[in-house]
């Protein structure tokens, strides 16, 4: 039998980043990115390679067509004998409480479901199936507001939300898998409402580079963030051995704590955090690492990513010592110096 070359490059890279003997969460939105994901691994699975639980989480935004992409996942699963997962949130509500965009709050508790839907389980870790051009564009946008090395890489093939096995392929490429494999899609209609940042990038400022700059800038942006993704994992194990070694205590929060929370304590604030990072420890670190801890600590509370401006601020307080003064950053978190310790809480 002559195997599509599509099909045997996709396969591969699965195979590639999957263990043979692990039980992985696939998320599924119902979009042909997803939907090759889901259909490559059954067919993975029905030749012993892995194991493989579907979740899908409906946000609560888009009425009908929200039910239709939950539907169309749903029956994929039961053809196909794969175990399904729906996770209803809202993100609305989130963003309205805490200040958040719609995507952002989107985001966070699609990460929250997902992880706790895959712990739940005793899964290995979240598949996903982000795309070349879900590189590009997440670079691209992180260049135009400003940002870091930790930004430059993009999306992470291996991260501590998942997998993205994926990263190789074009968006056209996977859903030419859906039709080979005569698997059904859905089509999100909020990805043409240039509103979004990211549509307008994608709609709008690509074709333009394409044209008049670089035909192949998003194969370009993406080689580039590969390339970086050794040197940032180098600083990020310095900075966990380094965040270990500073953090002197916590109360009802570690690390996971997004991932153990339910629902309704997450939305509602329910429990205190707190994380305490002895400032000798703090000091000594080089700049880069002192920051990373800066930022991870307030990842752990507030689920999001802390901007450059306010990572400074936290800094020049534990510079200047300023016992009693307190920075408010986004999310509900806190900051204070006091007794020779920097104080994160989340009310």
């Amino acid at each position: 039998m002559v195997i599509n070359p599509l099909v045997f490059k996709v396969h591969k890279a699965l195979r590639s980043s999957l263990a043979q003997d692990e039980h992985y969460l696939l998320a599924v939105s119902g979009g042909s990115d997803s939907m090759a994901l889901a259909a490559a691994c059954w067919q993975l699975q029905s030749e012993g390679w892995g194991r493989y639980s579907v979740c899908h989480v409906e946000h609560g935004l888009r009425g009908e067509e929200s039910l239709r992409d939950m539907a169309l996942v749903q029956r994929f699963c039961a053809e196909h004998q794969l175990p399904c997962y729906v996770q209803h949130v809202q993100a609305r509500e989130l963003a309205a409480k805490e200040h958040l965009s719609i995507e952002a709050a989107a985001r966070r508790l699609r990460h929250k479901a997902l992880t706790d839907t895959m712990r739940r389980l005793g899964a290995y870790a979240v598949v996903f199936a982000h795309n070349l051009d879900d590189q590009a564009e997440t670079v691209l946008l992180r260049i135009l507001r400003g940002t870091s090395l930790t930004g430059l890489c993009g999306i992470r093939a291996s991260s501590d939300s998942g997998l993205h096995p994926l990263l190789g392929f074009r968006h056209r490429e996977l859903a030419e898998y859906c039709q080979l494999a005569d698997v059904a899609y859905c089509h999100d209609s909020t990805n043409d409402d240039v509103i979004f940042a990211r549509n307008r990038v994608r709609h709008e400022l690509f074709p333009y580079l394409e044209q008049h700059f670089n035909s192949n800038i998003k194969e370009t942006l993406a080689r580039m963030a590969q390339q970086l993704a050794p040197e940032e994992e180098l600083l990020d194990e310095q900075a966990l051995a380094a965040y270990r070694k500073a953090r002197l205590e916590s109360k009802s929060c570690d690390c996971s704590a997004d991932a153990t929370e339910n629902y309704a304590e997450f939305i509602q604030g329910a429990r205190s955090w707190r994380l305490s990072f002895a400032e000798a420890e703090l000091l000594e670190q080089p700049i880069a690492i002192r920051r990373r801890i800066i930022r991870e600590a307030y990842f752990s509370l507030a689920f999001a990513d802390l901007d450059y401006e306010r990572t400074l601020a936290v800094e020049q307080l534990l510079f200047n010592r300023t016992g009693g003064k307190l920075i408010q950053l986004p999310g509900g978190v806190t900051v204070q110096y006091n007794k020779r310790k920097l104080i994160f809480e989340k009310h």
